[in-house]
């Protein structure tokens, strides 16, 4: 049995955070029916409309099942459309997805994580997962993100340990094969990158994309990928890359996202190759990106303290020293001054909510995440099924 899948990053943000997203969705839900799809997974999903039009473009294309995470906030932006039943869903939240302070970021908001659909086939059950990792923003970040993306691998090779199933696992990795990142996912999980094994390596961060005029380099940063099954196998036939076709709105140049999509093809059998256990290397590896990010946010702990002392000590100063109701210039002047040091009380105190409730809880997500990946055992192939 042969079974196609595609995953497409949608930018799926309202004007101004996106362009054109009435236009472009409409346009991914055209081109759903050529591609002959058993299942399509998208991400930055993030508004009603965006849903409702592609859901419906799905349910035209035969894709009449559907799944996403039902909420008004911090809703994943993971949309999972298919031709098969879906016999089984669960999403995970990620306990590590950015930076509270970080608003304008939005990863510590959107609710991001994973989802395992369990389909039915006529070869037994198969897993899809669908996930969007945390983005990179290497701008502020010389090491763009990577012990949180490390976490929220470990959180998905720990889901997947436990699958029997064969599984096909798809989306937005925000990882290009060179990261660290990347070993870390393929040793914990042995997931097989399906396109580097057909040798297509194709770009889906693209400067030709119209919306990445002025982009530096090009980047592979969504993937599918696949693993066999206790019982079953699932060999890759045909990968290709796919929502890249230049589009015109009315003579303005334009392209379905700011990201290409990937399709690829499997064959579900009886022959299935031995399973294996996690990689030494990658377990090691994992921990030491655990670990930076652990100290990070230690330190991020102690200057967001050293900070708040600051702040809320310059409060209290200019506190004490307003007494007098006297409207002399001077005292206006001092009165004025004294009451712009009491501006400094209010980020005193976020910060002070910001060391001490937050940031813990970001240190204790990497000591736990470290301890269940120091409880993974290389040498017992039936643990990693178990």
């Amino acid at each position: 049995m042969r079974v196609r899948v595609a995953t497409l990053n949608v930018w799926g943000l309202p004007e101004p955070f996106s362009e054109r997203p009435s236009k472009r969705l409409k346009a991914i839900g055209a081109r759903l029916a050529g591609l002959d799809l058993d299942v399509m997974a998208f991400q930055e999903v993030w508004t009603p409309d965006a849903r409702r039009v592609l859901s419906a473009a799905g349910h035209r294309a035969g894709l009449v099942n559907a799944w996403h995470k039902r909420s008004v906030f911090g809703g994943s932006g993971l949309l999972v459309l298919s031709r098969l039943p879906i016999a089984e869903k669960q999403f995970h939240r990620f306990t590590l997805r950015g930076l509270p302070e970080r608003v304008d970021q939005a990863d510590y908001y959107g609710g991001k994580g994973f989802v395992r659909i369990r389909l039915q086939t006529d070869q037994g059950p198969l897993t899809i997962i669908d996930t969007h990792l945390q983005a990179r923003y290497a701008q502020d970040d010389p090491f763009g993100y990577r012990a949180h993306r490390a976490g929220q691998i470990v959180e998905l090779a720990m889901a997947a340990h436990r699958m029997r199933d064969p599984i096909i696992a798809v989306g937005d990795f925000n990882m290009s094969e060179e990261q660290p990142e990347y070993a870390v996912l393929t040793g914990l999980t042995r997931l097989r990158d399906v396109a580097a094994g057909h040798g297509r390596r194709q770009a889906t961060v693209s400067t030709e994309n119209a919306y990445r005029v002025g982009s530096r380099r090009e980047r592979r940063v969504d993937y599918i990928f696949a693993r066999d099954g206790s019982q079953r196998g699932l060999a890759s036939v045909h990968v290709e890359r796919v929502f890249d076709e230049p589009l015109d709105f009315r003579g303005r140049r334009a392209s379905y996202s700011n990201h290409a999509g990937v399709l690829a093809e499997f064959e579900i059998s009886d022959t299935r190759r031995a399973l294996t256990a996690p990689d030494r290397g990658a377990i090691a590896l994992a921990e030491r990106m655990l670990s930076e990010g652990r100290a990070k946010a230690e330190r991020r702990q102690r200057g967001g303290r050293a900070w708040a002392s600051a702040g809320i000590g310059c409060a209290v100063l200019a506190a004490a020293g307003m007494r007098s109701v006297d409207l002399s210039r001077r005292r206006l002047l001092r009165a004025s001054l004294q009451c712009a040091a009491l501006g400094a009380l209010a980020p005193g105190v976020g910060l002070s909510i910001l060391s001490e409730i937050f940031v813990p809880g970001e240190i204790r997500a990497f000591e736990a995440l470290a301890d269940r990946l120091g409880r993974l055992d290389p040498d017992a192939v039936e643990q990693f099924l178990a």
